[in-house]
């Protein structure tokens, strides 16, 4: 792999784990610390998530591939929140998240050398 290569690699990676963990702290915050939010929403929004994490841990590109398909459950769910009027901007930042999310694992498995 070349030099470039892999400081694109790198970066895109740490934007996955930037992107992952900051998704599942709004997840957090918002059904655990906002007053309109409960648990059982929460388990039911970070467990597709945590299904891929070994994977992830462990940098296998499927897991990657994954993890994109499981991502646009959430971008076309936070895509109608975010067009409609009197929502809160856990909407939008989900929304931004979950596409910077999906893009960079996409490049990610690209760019990852084959196993």
């Amino acid at each position: 792999m070349s030099g470039s290569s892999g400081a694109k690699l790198r970066f895109a990676q740490s934007l996955n784990w930037a992107c992952y963990l900051g998704m599942i702290l709004l997840f957090a915050v918002w059904n655990l610390a906002l007053p309109s939010g409960s648990v059982g929403l929460w388990i039911l929004q970070t467990v597709p998530l945590l299904l891929v994490l070994p994977g992830l841990i462990q940098r296998r590109r499927r897991s990657y591939l994954w993890l994109c398909f499981i991502l646009l459950i959430y971008i076309c769910a936070s895509t109608v929140d975010v067009v409609m009027p009197g929502r809160d901007w856990q909407h939008g930042a989900l929304l931004a998240l979950s596409l910077t999310l999906f893009f960079s694992a996409m490049m990610t498995s690209r760019w990852q050398p084959s196993q």
